[in-house]
């Protein structure tokens, strides 16, 4: 079999509750994931043994990165021998907030029942990707979806005609240079599980009013208080015009909707320090731009599938992903 190769799509948080504290230490949560076209991607070739390269040299390329674990669950599971070259192209930044390395493993899932030949089922799947991260079974197929639980237990979301839906603003996310650990964002929230907006129907009202009122991530605040960056990169994007504005997970992406393309495009060139993605309406078109010392590039990308590391289960790496090269 020739190489084969998978988009590996970032997620923001449309609101996101933390209710409760459970027994085992974890969280529940309520959100909603909503993909966005930022994307990895993931390729597989056949081989004797199992290796992963990657074009940040900063990140593992062993058992601590989760598209190595996913190929070692996947080969447990089916029993492989075989192995695979895997080379993951990183775009997404990780630590982010942006689900970069959940959803390089839900490729990893993908991509080698393929190469392999595996005819997994869907609830085998399901459960695989559960034991790497509770998001994880979210990036399988990557449609928008109501999460509760850990994250792990999704309901569609559904728009006009019982269709996945779609997103009627212009999005950007802008992420600077700052890491939000996944414990120390916990320790900072307080949770609270009653009179809470059902974040589903906040969502699908596409009322930035009722958003700017209603859709609130918990982490939002007492994150931002500690990390200045993060509160000044999400004002930014308030100060550019955006109707609603948003921390995503714990951070340190944060986001904006934007009813029209020029003032999304003119926020997006604004937010200096950070690296800044741009999706048109319903994801149809995607555009990255590289901030680097207030010098702007901006890469056309082709648009792929709209398809963290664990949703609070997981700590986050505290790399973070160097700027491509501005011409």
């Amino acid at each position: 079999m020739t190489a084969l190769a998978r988009p590996a799509p970032a997620k923001l948080n449309l609101g996101l509750h933390v209710l409760r504290r459970r027994a085992d230490g974890f969280h529940d949560l309520e959100t909603v994931f909503l993909p966005i076209g930022w994307a990895d991607t993931l390729a597989a070739a056949p081989a004797s043994d199992l290796a992963l390269t990657t074009t940040d040299p900063a990140l593992p390329t062993d058992g601590r990165n989760l598209v190595v674990r996913a190929a070692r669950a996947l080969a447990a599971w089916g029993g492989v021998e075989a192995g695979a070259r895997l080379h993951l192209d990183k775009r997404v930044p990780y630590g982010a907030g942006l689900g970069g390395g959940s959803s390089d493993a839900a490729a990893a899932l993908r991509l080698l029942a393929e190469l392999w030949e595996l005819a997994v089922p869907d609830d085998v799947l399901v459960d695989l990707a559960l034991g790497l991260g509770s998001d994880v079974p979210f990036f399988l197929d990557g449609r928008p979806a109501l999460a509760t639980g850990q994250g792990e237990r999704l309901a569609p979301l559904l728009g006009a005609a019982g269709a996945p839906y779609r997103c009627p603003f212009w999005i950007v996310v802008a992420v600077p240079d700052v890491h939000v650990g996944t414990a120390e964002a916990y320790g900072l929230v307080t949770p609270r599980d009653r009179d809470r907006p059902a974040l589903a129907d906040v969502v699908r009202s596409n009322d930035l009013a009722r958003w700017r009122a209603e859709l609130a991530n918990d982490f939002q605040a007492p994150v931002e208080a500690a990390h200045p960056a993060i509160a000044a990169a999400r004002r930014a994007l308030v100060a550019g015009g955006a109707g609603y504005a948003s921390l995503s997970g714990s951070g340190s992406a944060v986001f904006g909707a934007f009813e029209s393309e020029a003032a999304a495009r003119a926020a997006a060139r604004s937010a200096t320090g950070c690296r800044v993605w741009v999706e048109a309406r319903g994801g149809e078109q995607v555009e990255q731009v590289e901030q680097v010392e207030q010098v702007e590039q901006v890469e056309q990308v082709e648009q792929v599938e709209q398809v963290e590391q664990g949703a609070g289960r997981r700590p986050k790496s505290s790399a973070a992903l160097p700027p491509r090269p501005v011409a």
